[in-house]
Order: C-alpha cells, then sequence, then structure tokens
C-alpha cells in the first residue's frame, strides 16, 4: 500500500493540488540531508511548485527548470542542474475528480541509466496510487 499527500519536506506546502509520495519525500531527504544543499534546494524548489502550479502541464515551456520525459507514458521530471543535478519525476493525473501532480521519485542524475531505473520506478508508484 502506497502513502501520499501534502508536501511536507523539505517544508511544508499549502497546496492541495501537488502532493508527494512519501518515497519520493525520503529519498529527497536523504539526499539533502547528506549534501549540504538543503536551502538552496528549498528555494528552488519552491519556485518550481509555484511554477507548476500556475502553468501546469505548460509548465515544461520553462526548460532550465522542466522536460517531459519521452517515451514514459507522460511522466515530468523537475530539474536541479547546480545541485549534482538532483531531479524529481511527477506526473499530472485526474484522481478521485481531481486534477493533481503527484511527485512520485527523487534521484541524482549521473548517466542515462539512472533516468530508466527512475521512471520504473515512478511508474510502479504511480501504479499503486492509481490501484490503491
Amino acid at each position: 500500500m502506497s502513502s501520499f499527500g501534502k508536501i511536507i519536506y523539505p517544508e511544508q506546502f499549502l497546496t492541495n493540488k501537488i502532493l508527494m509520495h512519501s518515497d519520493c519525500e525520503q529519498e529527497m531527504k536523504e539526499f539533502l540531508e547528506k549534501s549540504g544543499y538543503k536551502q538552496l534546494f528549498t528555494r528552488q524548489f519552491r519556485l518550481r511548485i509555484k511554477h507548476i502550479e500556475e502553468r501546469w502541464t505548460e509548465c515544461y515551456q520553462k526548460r532550465d527548470w522542466f522536460e517531459i520525459l519521452k517515451d514514459s507514458d507522460g511522466l515530468y521530471c523537475m530539474r536541479f542542474k547546480s545541485m549534482k543535478n538532483l531531479r524529481i519525476i511527477f506526473k499530472f493525473t485526474d484522481l478521485k475528480r481531481k486534477n493533481i501532480a503527484i511527485l512520485l521519485c527523487t534521484f541524482e542524475e549521473k548517466d542515462s541509466k539512472d533516468y530508466r531505473n527512475a521512471i520504473k520506478i515512478a511508474n510502479k508508484r504511480f501504479e499503486e496510487i492509481i490501484y490503491e
């Protein structure tokens, strides 16, 4: 059984439109607590969350922050290039008649294999949520 809910790490967000899988939150926490990037990341993350809320599925037009992942069945990626290429994969969906975005997987991009693995994880977590 999966767990997802409001974003509470690295700080609490009041949005009901963007939710986070608990494993994604744990991955983010593990990376940030070791990296020393938490303060910088929090500022950048806040801006990206606000951008998603404002632009929704058009958020990818800010190409230095977002991308649509090819051959991934509608997954998007939030990018943080200055912080060891930290990435957050997310997806827009209609869940219980409500349009939401779900942050699914946090990972550090080192090579293309990292993306393939993270996409598999994100898809698995998304299926857990949808079929819960």
